[in-house]
């Protein structure tokens, strides 16, 4: 009988020689669904949720004893670009779109008076039409036409990464809890925790191309088809109904009610209760948002190149004509000044009376809104790819060169750190 000892060798040494073979790598995770269990997708990872929370606290503790550090003061901000401090709990400005529930566009934190460098950028698969927002933390938020809603640190490190099924235009709102509101245009408005996780998903008519607005309440406001309003726990408050999509984004008023543009050329206001309080006519569809001035003056652009002062009762100030539509939602400066860019390629500054006070003109159509920081510079992105910043009479101060059309609205870091999205898919960080 033929000896086994020479097959076995052989084979001990086959199941040794694949012992020794490295281990395949796991495939970095785009969202919480590749995850299983009590597992979230972290930084390309499925992780634990308590070592991520862990973790995420010890780097804030971090954070918070360097910031004591830098300032000297316990309880205070990092220095802004002007030279002072600015404590987050006496910043008015809050993490949404334009900078508040009435979407002014100003924002408490000086940004560069020269022309800036780029710190990092951090890429996605596709353009970023949407506007970045900063956290309290100094997290910013952006999502990305390649179906992605990413959250980057201020080193522009991916800290979290969710996956819609269909393209992010929406620029998100983060309420007083962390809570992330953003809407997707697979037609769902998602909540999720500070650390990435889902915590609710709600289904609409139509794609959310709106960007949503919270109330003290933590109540959600979002245009789709029609007018939406959720609790912060999702569940459906009500729904006013318009006859084509919304992309408009809404305001509140502070009399009390919701406003928002519609593809039919109206202004619709709708209390905080759901019920409609009036229609006002502005002559062609409202693609942008609407924004409201100290005095309660709201201020809408259309596709006729309009750009119309209304009453809170909705009647109609008065109505300034530029020559191309007007898509980005006007800004409204400290001093009542409204800014404004129109596809004629203009930057407007008009008074309060409806009166051209300046214009600016720049080389591509302006579809992004402008900021106004506390010395009125302001900043706003253009279609012949740079970023510009004009001073408080128009004059232009320094223009920085993206690569590719800047559609996406600025959004100002606690440390005067510019954050804004290209065409070419990356978000920048500029200072």
């Amino acid at each position: 009988m033929p000896s086994r000892t020479p097959a076995i060798a052989l084979l001990a040494s086959v199941l040794a020689s694949c012992g020794s073979t490295d281990t395949p790598r796991p495939v970095p995770c785009l969202s919480d669904t590749e995850c299983r269990g009590d597992r979230i997708c972290h930084e390309g990872r499925c992780e634990f949720i308590s070592a991520v929370e862990e973790r995420l606290a010890e780097e804030r503790a971090a954070r918070e004893a360097d910031q004591r550090v830098g300032t000297g003061d316990s309880g205070g901000d990092r220095p802004s670009n002007g030279g002072g401090t600015t404590p987050l709990a006496r910043v008015s400005e809050l993490p949404m779109f334009m900078g508040g529930p009435r979407r002014t566009g100003r924002t408490e934190r000086a940004g560069p008076t020269a022309e800036p460098q780029v710190l990092w950028s951090y890429r996605t698969r596709a353009r970023i039409f949407a506007s970045p927002v900063v956290g309290g933390d100094g997290t910013i938020y952006v999502g990305s036409q390649d179906r992605t809603f990413s959250a980057v640190g201020p080193d522009g490190s991916l800290r979290w990464r969710y996956t819609g099924n269909d393209k992010f235009y929406s620029t998100a709102a983060v309420g007083a809890d962390g809570t992330i509101y953003v809407g997707c245009d697979d037609r769902t408005l998602v909540a999720l925790a500070p650390t990435g996780q889902l915590r609710w998903r709600r289904r609409v008519g139509q794609a959310i191309d709106s960007s949503p607005v919270l109330d003290s309440a933590g109540n959600v406001y979002v245009g789709s088809d029609g007018l939406y309003s959720f609790a912060a726990d999702g569940e459906l408050r009500w729904h006013v109904a318009t006859p084509g999509h919304v992309r408009s984004s809404p305001v509140l008023h502070p009399d009390g009610f919701v406003a928002i543009g519609t593809a039919e050329g109206k202004v619709l206001a709708v209390g905080m209760d759901g019920q409609p309080r009036w229609e006002a006519p502005a002559g062609a569809s409202i693609d942008g948002g609407l924004s409201i001035a100290d005095d309660g003056t709201i201020y809408v652009g259309n596709d006729l190149g309009h750009v119309l002062a209304l009453g809170a009762d909705g009647t109609e100030k008065w109505r300034f004509e530029t020559g191309g539509d007007v898509r980005a939602t006007p800004a409204v400066g400290r001093d009542g000044t409204i800014v404004v860019g129109s596809y004629d390629r203009n930057l407007y500054a008009l008074a309060p009376d409806g009166t051209e006070r300046w214009r600016a003109e720049t080389v591509g159509r302006i579809r992004a809104s402008a900021r106004i920081d506390p010395d009125g510079r302001i900043y706003v992105g253009s279609q012949d790819d740079f970023l510009y910043c004009f001073a408080p009479g128009g004059q232009l101060l320094w223009r920085y060169n993206l690569g590719q059309d800047v559609d996406s609205t600025v959004a100002v870091g606690h440390d005067g750190t510019l954050y804004v999205g290209s065409d070419d898919g990356a978000l920048y960080a500029l200072r």
